[in-house]
């Protein structure tokens, strides 16, 4: 993998977050965005998006390793992770929502370093240090929301 490729991948990734962070903040100082566009709906629909795309992240691992080793628990977990980032915005409560958005992420995070130990992705491009750090960043946004909002 070329060191531009490398780059780009990690500019990605901080590029993901910049929601999450201008979101959770503009919740916490109280912002008031057009259209009554509330801040932490914002948090949360990304949230459900993001959610979503990691999914589709392991459903890819596992078309790619289905020739080679047994996937279809990948594959089923995929789709449940997908599942739980719909009805995280069929919620009608920020507290369940952002709950289970954040352990969701830590789900994901756990289930793709186990489900991909040995593989190269493991070792390729600092790949997981990387998810750890925006993971660990999604849930302290997230979670100083969910915080807001239990003494509101």
């Amino acid at each position: 993998m070329t060191t531009l490729k490398q780059k780009l991948i990690h500019i990605l990734g901080a590029a993901g977050l910049l929601p999450f962070l201008g979101s959770a903040l503009a919740e916490l100082m109280d912002v008031t965005l057009p259209y009554k566009v509330q801040p932490v709906d914002l948090l949360m629909t990304y949230g459900a998006i993001i959610l979503s795309f990691l999914s589709g992240v392991l459903w890819g691992r596992a078309l790619h390793r289905a020739d080679s080793e047994p996937t279809n628990g990948l594959l089923l977990l995929s789709n449940a992770f997908a599942l739980l980032a719909w009805v995280t915005l069929l919620l009608d409560s920020v507290f369940w929502t952002l709950l289970i958005q954040m352990l969701g992420f830590a789900l994901v995070l756990i289930s793709e370093r186990k489900l991909a130990r040995g593989s190269t992705m493991t070792t390729q491009l600092g790949y997981y240090p990387m998810r750890l750090s925006l993971t660990v960043a999604v849930i302290v946004c997230q979670l100083l929301v969910f915080g807001n909002h239990l003494f509101l």
